[in-house]
């Protein structure tokens, strides 16, 4: 917060020349794409700013952020995805890199969940493997392949074996277990309603701490799996964005995400608890390469 607030005097000058487009990463309905309507919605309100929102979804928003990295670093174009769009997807397409952007703030960090349907009576991961060794077929809803992974990378360290379905965003893997499609799914924080309804079962916590809604649910790492697959959701610009043009629009967005009124705020506060998570400028463009050299050691892992 202290770099925004010494960035701001140089970058107070900085105003976008006409609307600027929003490219959402993922599909309408789920929690990407609120959030990120929300926010646009909010920032003309604070700055004036016209935002004009578009979905582009497919492959972990490596869809949308393969046309991005080609828009001019003006301001006039920005993604909204999660960060596994650029610490992840790369290692599978060959349209980007962590290199081809420019990162400019975080939002919001996730509630990362294992989840089964309350009538399955499954409660734990326990659960999950006696069922499978007594012949129950298993059927895991995946939003992207870092997930997917991560869901083989569980079912190896239980020594079963799992069905893997492909789903559209994290909606799309709520959907798929709530229709019966799939008996097991991810959840980003999206299905906080879902638990509280007593429809889902957190069967535990994939982030590296425990979850607001389900504190006394272990998490992967305390099972024995290394695994931690907590995200961020975050803006960026293609590479070459001047520090002038990304701290503004860092600045315009902690303007929101701090004011207790902002219902981008309430949302976040409501869908991603406790809090928005505001990590900007080289600090995140660090997170972000990090990030991308774990994944890799992931990956080495799984295909040994």
């Amino acid at each position: 917060m202290l770099a925004l607030s010494t960035g701001s005097a140089f970058a107070a000058d900085w105003k976008p020349d006409g609307p600027i487009r929003l490219w959402i990463g993922y599909g309408a309905g789920g929690g990407t794409d609120v959030q990120a309507r929300m926010l646009a919605k909010e920032l003309e309100q604070t700055r004036g700013w016209i935002l004009v929102p578009e979905n582009k979804s497919g492959e972990d928003g490596a869809v949308m952020s393969a046309q991005l990295k080609n828009e001019a670093p003006d301001g006039q174009t920005l993604g909204f995805a999660i960060t596994t769009t650029y610490n992840f997807a790369p290692m599978n397409s060959d349209n980007i890199s962590p290199e081809d952007f420019t990162y400019i703030t975080t939002t919001a960090g996730s509630q990362m969940a294992v989840l089964a349907r309350t009538s399955s009576g499954w409660k734990s991961l326990d659960d999950v493997k006696a069922a499978a060794e007594a012949g129950e077929t298993l059927v895991w809803a995946n939003w992207g392949t870092q997930v997917e992974a991560g869901a083989e990378v569980i079912a190896r360290k239980l020594g079963i074996t799992v069905n893997h379905l492909r789903t559209a965003g994290g909606k799309g893997a709520l959907n798929a277990v709530v229709a019966e499609d799939a008996n097991l799914s991810w959840g980003g924080g999206v299905q906080r309603p879902l638990v509280e309804a007593g429809e889902l079962t957190i069967l535990s916590s994939a982030e590296s701490t425990h979850l607001v809604q389900a504190p006394d649910t272990p998490t992967l790492k305390e099972q024995g799996i290394d695994l931690d697959l907590g995200y961020k959701y975050i803006i960026v610009a293609p590479k070459g964005m001047s520090d002038e043009v990304r701290d503004t629009i860092a600045e315009a967005v902690a303007e929101i995400l701090n004011n207790p009124e902002s219902e981008t705020r309430k949302f976040i506060e409501k869908q991603y608890p406790p809090a928005p998570v505001i990590e900007t400028g080289d600090a995140l463009r660090k997170t972000i390469i990090d990030g991308y050299a774990a994944n890799v050691e992931m990956m080495k892992a799984l295909v040994e």
